[in-house]
């Protein structure tokens, strides 16, 4: 039976999204679970507002960019499932984007078919599928990480490569923390003074992001400046979610977090991410640089205060451009991912029996959010220790 082409998994990737939107309105009618994103609600409102020309933030719980809120207006004025199509759409070009940095980087690039299975294992991903279904926006944050990559690899453009990262910040404040790698991957060897192409990146970046960021505050003031970023920094979420410290914050609402508290919190994190930059910013093999990036999500996300489905995004997305150069067996692999799986379903049932059932899971989930984390280490080592960006060539 001859493979179908890459373009037709493309299009009936897409069909299966749209089945799933259809299915969503009947299963918010009559499902008490609803199958819609409770943001996709929030971002909905916020256009309204936006269509009305007040600000996006007079809807409780917008915490996001205004531009966010411009892009659905489309929800007001035309159908409510345009931002659905919208994320569904960006999950195929995200696809697409997996496949030619794979199979057309300058070193130790992939065949075709090997390139193409990478892809495919995105845009036929069920959290993928589900989680831009229900009309969440990572997709739109993933997509121009995936971007940058590209202009960073393979059209190596610095100063677009730093427009399109200062954008990605300004959407979604997560890429922040591969600004470090990335501007080390610009590095000549031996010179501590930033060389040209840093001095673009740098001059990219800063240049989109305070033009975003000073459009923004002109027309929203100081309360985008606190919904969209500062709450990010400062945000104490006390309600159940995958993070670690998720059963500590929820003791703690309503008191001052001591200063030795955030330092125990923090420093961990930001240690492994500045760890990683100086490791996987080899100059010479982009492929190393996509794997630091998603370490470093991994890490992020693991150590993050506040932990929730989408977030997963942020890795797996650029997991299918390091796949080829993990040297673990398909049976380990699987194994692995039954772990992240399993851990992840018992959170899920006892947050269920929380949120729906009324019984006291406190503690439980908070074990639950403990066998997580440690679940999420355990793999993130396995790829560090098995990562070979050579791999390829030893098998050809």
């Amino acid at each position: 039976m001859k493979w179908p082409e890459f373009k037709v998994h493309c299009y009936l990737a897409f069909v299966l999204r749209i089945l799933l939107i259809i299915y969503a309105n009947f299963h918010d009618k009559y499902f008490r679970v609803p199958y819609t994103d409770i943001d996709y609600k929030v971002y909905t409102d916020a256009a309204r507002y936006i269509t009305n020309r007040e600000s996006p933030y007079l809807r409780h719980t917008y915490r996001y960019t205004p531009l966010l809120a411009f892009i659905l207006t489309p929800n007001i004025f035309l159908h409510y499932d345009f931002g659905k199509l919208l994320f569904s759409l960006i999950d195929i070009i995200a696809g697409v984007l997996i496949k030619i940095i794979l199979t057309k980087g300058n070193k130790n690039k992939c065949k075709k078919k090997i390139g193409e299975l990478c892809a495919l294992s995105w845009i036929y991903n069920p959290m993928t599928i589900i989680i831009s279904t229900r009309g969440n926006a990572d997709s739109l944050s993933v997509v121009l990480v995936l971007l940058t990559l590209y202009y960073l690899i393979i059209n190596k453009d610095s100063f677009i490569t730093g427009l399109i990262h200062g954008l990605s910040v300004h959407f979604r404040l997560y890429p922040i923390i591969f600004s470090l790698i990335m501007y080390l991957s610009y590095r000549d060897k031996y010179n501590i003074i930033p060389n040209r192409n840093q001095f673009k990146f740098i001059t990219g970046c800063v240049l989109s992001l305070f033009t975003l960021t000073f459009i923004s505050y002109y027309y929203y003031g100081y309360e985008f400046i606190y919904e969209s970023l500062i709450y990010h920094l400062i945000r104490k979420d006390g309600r159940h979610n995958f993070s670690l410290y998720f059963y500590m914050n929820y003791l703690s609402v309503g008191q001052p977090i001591e200063v030795y508290e955030k330092i125990i919190r923090v420093l961990p994190g930001i240690l492994l991410l500045v760890a990683l930059s100086f490791r996987y910013s080899n100059n010479k093999n982009k492929i190393e640089l996509s794997f630091g990036i998603m370490t470093q999500a991994m890490v992020m996300v693991t150590y993050n205060s506040v932990v929730t489905s989408q977030y997963f995004f942020w890795y797996l997305s650029l997991l299918p451009i390091c796949i080829p150069y993990i040297n673990i067996s398909i049976v380990r692999f699987i194994i692995l991912l039954g772990i992240w799986i399993i851990a992840q379903a018992l959170w899920l049932f006892d947050a269920y029996c929380l949120e729906f059932l009324g019984l006291n899971k406190f503690h439980s989930i908070w074990i639950d959010s403990i066998l997580f984390f440690f679940a999420n280490i355990k793999i993130l080592y396995d790829f560090i220790v098995n990562y070979d960006s050579n791999l390829l060539n030893k098998n050809y």
